[in-house]
């Protein structure tokens, strides 16, 4: 015998928006704490002109349980609303598109970052978070195309090439690009002369920084290796989540591909957020450092990370010393080996369209005792 089953069941009286979520699901905490928290530096942006806005309340929670149970993309969001039971009781079964969330998030991010610090200390308050966090970081692929990826010389070439075809092309352009989707250029790089505009922006930017790929849809994205083997312009989101509730304690996006440079300030965004740090750190090998190792230990934080490199040093794959293991000596433009001798600066290599490189050579490796741990050079 089965229960009955049928999708076009008809019902009495009205659902309550209530019955969508059960009493004790994290939607219903999060919904009651920003009931309760001061968004009145948000509310006094909107005017009492025009068409009447979604309440600033709705898009709090859509974004905020977002960050809670993981999903940052406001396209994502705007699906959950039409699909999933506790986006749609925080929404109060209203739909905003991905333009709105995204434009709230965007114009409000200082209040909204701060008043996710405080959905963060209720939970702490009310002993939904421990003392053990996670740290991870995603390459989350940014809003511009891989091929709009330039180096200084090409930049030149493409400001050329706009100049003389953007009067012609003005017009079909708006045709085709007028209201962008997930496959189309953003809107305001419809405009040839205003991309020329980003054009000069993100060469300066190129010529300023000497990076050696700057996206010109997006530039502050980074070209990065995703795990199946593609690059594309990204960022790199990291997440601090709690071991006992799996709350986001702390969140940051960075155009760093490596994650090497996070720990520390991942641990300063927790205690920023917590108010103490966190007592244990777990974390994957890339994550892995003797400087992160040194960091943690000094702050008396247990650390749960492999080593990236122990399995291939028990294989012979790989030198024992890495780069991690130099010191650098800013005042003194120089590193010092494990065997602490001095490795000054030699030369710089110019290359073009690319980064300069900088050399620094030790008189001392030929007699060194730790040089098969070193360096295969002969020298």
């Amino acid at each position: 015998m089965f229960r009955k089953y049928d999708q076009k069941q008809q019902f009495l009286l009205p659902l309550n928006l209530e019955d969508f979520v059960p009493e004790n699901h994290l939607a219903r905490v999060l919904n009651d704490i920003v009931d309760v928290v001061d968004i009145t530096a948000i509310e006094s942006t909107y005017s009492k002109e025009g068409c009447p806005a979604y309440h600033p309340i709705i898009l709090l929670k859509i974004l905020l349980y977002g960050y809670l149970i993981g999903i940052r993309s406001s396209r994502k969001l705007q699906q959950m609303t039409q699909t999933d039971t506790a986006f749609m009781y925080l929404a109060a079964m209203q739909k905003p598109d991905f333009h709105t969330i995204c434009r709230f998030r965007s114009t409000h991010l200082g209040p909204i970052k701060e008043i996710f610090s405080q959905v963060v200390t209720f939970c702490k308050e009310m002993d939904m978070i421990g003392s053990s966090i996670s740290i991870d970081g995603t390459k989350i692929k940014a809003n511009a195309s891989s091929r709009q990826s330039k180096n200084s010389d090409s930049l030149e070439k493409e400001i050329d090439r706009i100049l003389k075809e953007s009067i012609e092309t003005d017009k079909y352009e708006d045709e085709i690009y007028g209201d962008s989707t997930p496959y189309q250029i953003p809107e305001e790089l419809v405009d040839k002369k205003k991309r020329l505009e980003k054009i000069k922006n993100a060469k300066k930017k190129l010529d300023e920084e000497k990076l050696k790929k700057v996206n010109i849809t997006d530039n502050d994205a980074r070209i990065m290796k995703h795990k199946d083997g593609s690059k594309k312009p990204s960022y790199n989101c990291q997440v601090a989540v709690d071991e006992k509730e799996q709350i986001i304690v702390a969140a940051d996006v960075v155009n760093e591909e490596n994650d090497l440079h996070q720990v520390e300030p991942m641990i300063q965004n927790v205690k920023n957020t917590l108010g103490y740090k966190p007592t244990i750190v777990l974390a994957d090998a890339g994550y892995f450092s003797y400087e992160n190792l040194e960091f943690l230990q000094e702050e008396g934080i247990d650390a749960y990370i492999p080593d990236n490199f122990y399995k291939a040093e028990k294989e012979g794959k790989t030198r024992k010393f890495r780069k991690s293991l130099f010191k650098y000596d800013e005042e003194k433009d120089c590193y010092y080996c494990p065997a602490a001798f001095e490795i000054p600066f030699s030369r710089i290599q110019k290359r073009k369209g690319e980064p300069d490189l900088r050399y620094y050579v030790c008189s001392y490796c030929s007699q060194c005792v730790l040089k098969n741990a070193c360096t295969e050079s002969g020298k």
